[in-house]
């Protein structure tokens, strides 16, 4: 492995332009911390959701924790890295260079903490994968001093002892409650001379660190410490800012994200996320407030999610939404709940939910029947969503999924949860005739949580019940049925309750090519079963499958040694009353039913936010110093009622890491810098608004360009058209500066007019100029001999032989609406010549239409 930081256009070239989505990998997005040099001896933390950059750019806790970190910047460095796909984890192979972070392109290998968050099991081997291809050896045991100290963290890792082989040290609990503390003790320790050893013991020492054998053995530890999860009480009076880079390519979820309440007063009993973040903690509404305006006006989010793992139970959420679309849906900005219990779930709030955008409504209702419901203690009463359907569907609503699982400990568990569910859905069915998507989900027992000692049910039984629920609405053409495949579940369910030896399961696995296996499209069934295969052989029959069967009371479970403050014997109670069909009532700042949370330190914040308290220990997390520059035009203040339409016409180029950029992710990094900026703006009507851009026509992957025109539908106030002339030419400068400020690498915008007709750029595009900067002497022959026997297909060519360089006006003929376009012949041309590759680079330097002449004429100016 080399030792110097990687720059992926230099070092990649152009196989960087034959991977799936090679943005993924090169970082340059806006709000990223700046690169740092190779000799900088800062605590160098690399932070890593291991799954594909979409989903990991979606994750909050990653976005929080490199806030936190990197407010530590004098004595530490964060940086990110996700996991590669096939694709490019087999060009860092094939090129021999070590997978990096995007900041800096700093190697893993040479960072001092490689950190982890894990919020599901079936990363286990995009975990190795990142180690492996980072030049970190992926058993604790095999590194030595000069390999980074391996951390992970989060839900999926409370139970630790399957990834054992492979982590240093798991912190167990939220973050914010001293782990940003614990690193920049470390980054102190590093600073004064310590060794990886000396790092390792120190943080050993922390109450909620979990140590590895490997790591207890290299300290001398003998026997494991007990270890209680870290809660962090402030949550309720934290303003969370963080400071973290926009994504260029669109993430799973590209919504801004409010996160209005930690914990859930319902104690479900299969949820493991209910009891990873007891108590209940809800946030000031003026703290949401204040951040919801952070997204929208400091990074341009126009879609806003309410967070939490039950929405409808924060105290005053229709108050807290009417407030909320009151001050932002003149500007099109929506609000979201994605987790609505039944119970909580109010026609009021129907209403505020579908004032600005008509998503689908979702319910997970789990198991339907009542006696079921009790005793999973969760209560979805069939009346209530029968009510809201009709409400729903008088306001514009056209869709909604149901979610269920089969196999929950109930009297029916199996063949009898597929019949109940069937009739279920057929009752919803006759409600109202709307799009019903159905999910089934087979339930997996979590260690903490009342129902760690149950069996989960085989992937056989799972796939028969599943059939028989598709059966029956096989023919109904407005109910489909989808599910999480069995198979994954199984697994889930023994990396979930597994033991060390599961971690000879994972490697096996992994070497044997698992990758991405929550993804379809990646995972290798075959691969896993034939690992599965062979731990039997190895351990005996039935070995695997002993960790989805039922645990006795008399057992002693994995991950007792690890305390989520929930008592052992409060759990135990919890079972017996599921078993009795019982429900607890959900919990309150009086508490009647103490599980272990609350302490002196530690309480349920719920109703005592409405009486909201005027205080001033307010804190922040990753408060951002960035100062933005908003564009103070008179013409942009105009009420709603007295504005008309106009548009801005920009020139704008394409460079260094942006020729990666697709053209769709372009159009949101100008929408986005326009709304920081308080550009007003147009949006298209329907349920879902989006801003009114055009730009020219889209470039292939890898193409530079430098006068490419963007066309922006803004309202003006109509008595200000004067001032708004007058304001574009005297402020053209500082307004290019402040959008360029807040673009990603690679794209700015070069000149501002005001259009002066009515027409689109695609009505008036009619050529464009093209530079060809050829490589080699070679290369450049080839092209001007396919260029003269293709010469009328262009109006105009010359060429620089000195330079080797082209240039091209290419015409575009309207009828057919194609470019008569001279990249794709070199491309056809190069695919086809018997192995020699055309090797150049390619700009489009400028647009042009016609006059009535038929005269060519730059495009910005016939706008």
């Amino acid at each position: 492995m080399r030792k110097s930081f990687i720059d992926p256009l230099r070092d990649f070239g152009d196989a960087l332009f034959h991977i799936q989505k090679p943005a993924r990998y090169v970082g340059g997005e806006c709000d990223a911390v700046p690169a740092i040099d190779q000799d900088d001896q800062r605590l160098r933390i690399a932070i890593c959701f291991p799954d594909l950059y979409e989903i990991g750019m979606s994750n909050n806790a990653i976005r929080i924790l490199y806030s936190m970190l990197n407010e530590k910047r004098s004595s530490l460095i964060c940086e990110r890295v996700f996991a590669p796909a096939p694709d490019f984890e087999n060009l860092l192979r094939e090129k021999n260079i070590p997978l990096y972070t995007l900041e800096s392109g700093i190697p893993l290998s040479e960072c001092d903490i490689l950190a982890f968050s894990i919020g599901y099991e079936l990363l286990a081997t995009n975990v190795l994968t990142v180690m492996e291809r980072g030049g970190v050896p992926i058993e604790s045991i095999e590194r030595s001093d000069k390999d980074p100290i391996v951390l992970a963290g989060g839900p999926a890792v409370t139970n630790p002892l399957p990834f054992e082989r492979f982590f240093d040290a798991v912190w167990i609990g939220e973050a914010e409650a001293g782990f940003v503390e614990l690193m920049d003790q470390v980054a102190e320790l590093k600073k004064s001379g310590a060794q990886r050893t000396d790092i390792l013991r120190h943080i050993s020492r922390h109450p909620s660190v979990w140590m590895s054998s490997a790591s207890c053995k290299a300290l001398g530890i003998e026997k494991k410490k007990r270890v209680v999860r870290a809660i962090y009480p402030d949550f309720p009076k934290t303003a969370y800012q963080p400071s973290f880079p926009y994504p260029v390519l669109n993430p799973v979820h590209s919504h801004g994200t409010v996160e209005i309440m930690r914990g859930c007063p319902n104690g479900c009993r299969f949820c493991h996320a209910g009891y990873y973040y007891r108590p209940q903690r809800s946030k000031y509404p003026g703290i949401i407030q204040k951040e919801v305006e952070d997204l929208v006006m400091q990074k341009g989010y126009r879609e806003i999610t309410l967070s939490s793992l039950s929405s409808g139970d924060y105290p005053g959420i229709v108050e807290l939404f009417e407030t909320l679309n009151s001050k932002w849906s003149a500007k099109k900005i929506s609000f979201q709940l994605p987790s609505l219990k039944v119970d909580s779930f109010t026609l009021p709030l129907l209403e505020k939910i579908s004032e600005v955008r008509k998503s689908g409504l979702t319910f997970a209702v789990e198991t339907p029947l009542d006696e079921w419901q009790c005793s999973i203690n969760k209560r979805v009463p069939l009346e209530k969503i029968e009510l809201i359907l009709r409400e729903a569907k008088a306001k514009g609503f056209r869709s909604a999924k149901f979610y269920f699982m089969i196999g929950l400990p109930v009297s029916g568990r199996g063949m009898n949860e597929a019949e109940a569910i069937v009739e279920y859905i057929k009752k919803i069915a006759a409600v109202e005739r709307i799009a019903i998507h159905v999910n089934v989900g087979t339930f997996i027992p979590k260690a903490h949580t009342p129902y760690e000692r149950e069996e989960q049910l085989s992937e056989e039984e799972a796939l028969e019940c599943i059939n028989y629920i598709r059966r029956n609405f096989r023919y109904m053409r407005n109910i489909d049925v989808t599910y999480h495949p069995p198979f994954l579940s199984v697994l889930e369910g023994i990396i979930s309750r597994g033991d060390e030896a599961v971690g000879d399961l994972i490697i096996d696995a992994y070497r044997s090519g698992a990758r991405l296996d929550a993804w379809e499209e990646f995972m290798n069934r075959d691969v896993w079963r034939a690992a599965l295969k062979k731990f039997n052989e190895t351990r005996g029959e039935g070995a695997w499958q002993a960790y989805l069967h039922k645990r006795s009371l008399r057992e002693e479970l994995p991950w007792h040694t690890i305390s989520l403050k929930v008592s052992q014997q409060w759990l135990k109670h919890e079972k017996e009353k599921a078993e009795n069909g019982i429900i607890t009532a959900a919990c309150n700042e009086i508490c009647t039913n103490p599980c272990g949370i609350c302490d002196k330190y530690i309480n349920i914040v719920s109703n005592s936010i409405l009486v909201e308290p005027i205080f001033d220990n307010i804190e922040f997390v990753g408060s951002s110093n960035k100062k933005i520059r908003k564009i103070d035009f008179e013409w942009a203040k105009a009420k709603e009622d007295n504005r008309i339409r106009m548009k801005l016409v920009f020139t704008w180029s394409k460079r260094d890491l942006a020729v990666l950029y697709p053209m769709h992710e372009v159009a949101n990094a100008f929408s986005r810098a326009f709304q920081i900026l308080g550009i007003p703006m147009q949006y298209t009507e329907g349920f879902n608004p989006q801003p009114k851009l055009e730009l020219s026509p889209p470039l292939p992957l890898g193409v530079e360009s430098e006068r490419d025109i963007l066309g922006v539908f803004i309202s003006v106030d109509k008595d200000a058209q004067q001032r708004l002339f007058r304001e574009i030419s005297e402020s053209s400068l500082a307004v290019l500066q402040s959008i360029n400020e807040n673009l990603p690498k690679g794209l700015a915008v070069d000149s501002i007019r005001l259009a002066q007709g009515k027409h689109t750029i695609g009505s008036l595009f009619s050529a464009a100029e093209w530079k060809y900067a050829f490589i080699d002497q070679e290369s450049y022959s080839i092209a001007c001999a396919a260029l003269c026997s293709n010469s009328a297909d262009f109006i105009s060519w010359k060429s620089f032989d000195d330079s080797r360089e082209l240039f091209v006006l290419e015409n575009f003929e309207p009828a057919s609406g194609k470019i008569k376009n001279f990249y794709k012949t070199l491309k056809t041309f190069s695919e086809s010549s018997k192995g020699k590759e055309i090797k150049f680079r390619a700009c489009r330097t400028k647009c042009f239409a016609k006059d009535e002449a038929g005269n060519l004429l730059p495009l910005e100016e016939a706008l």
